[in-house]
């Protein structure tokens, strides 16, 4: 099976936040509310409703804080890591089979294609998709992005049997 798509910009900064969404953000969320919740209870005197209201809205905002900055933050590195990449820019074929998955990159400068060698099955750890994607992990925090986009029904059916038939979740 060959599938070929050029991954944009905004499609991989979506693929890096589906990432960190699944990934260990929402126990940072649950610890630090957990953190503040107990800080409040210690050291707040429940008799003051000022100091109550004022301890509500610093963890709050705070919260909200952090996530907005790791979110504004996960943004600017996915940006300045695609427009660094002479990798992620360029339209790309994947070649999917039994004995894995090679990856031809068209460059813009030549007409022929780049052709790698294949990457065995046993180099991808993980897999996980969402609605728009299949996202392929060789470590914890290097992944491949494919664009659901570029197969049809039959395809992505094909494609999940073999991450199914060959990586371990």
């Amino acid at each position: 099976m060959n599938i070929t798509y050029k991954l944009t910009l905004n499609e991989y900064q979506e693929a890096v936040n589906f990432h960190y969404k699944t990934g260990k953000q929402p126990i940072f969320v649950a610890i630090f509310l957990g953190m503040a919740t107990f800080m409040i209870l210690v050291g707040t005197n429940f008799a003051n409703t000022q100091e109550v209201i004022s301890n509500i809205f610093m963890t709050f905002f705070s919260l909200s804080f952090y996530i907005l900055f790791t979110r504004i933050i996960r943004a600017y590195q996915a940006k300045k890591v695609y427009l660094k990449s002479t990798i992620l820019s360029q339209e790309v074929t994947l070649h999917i089979s039994g004995k894995g998955i090679r990856q031809d990159q068209s460059t813009s400068k030549t007409s022929q294609a780049n052709t790698s060698l294949p990457l065995p099955w046993k180099i991808f750890s993980k897999w996980k998709q969402n609605e728009k994607y299949h996202i392929l992990y060789t470590s914890s925090y290097q992944f491949n992005v494919i664009p659901k986009r570029a197969m049809n029904q039959k395809e992505q059916e094909e494609i999940e049997g073999y991450f199914k038939k060959y990586i371990l979740n």
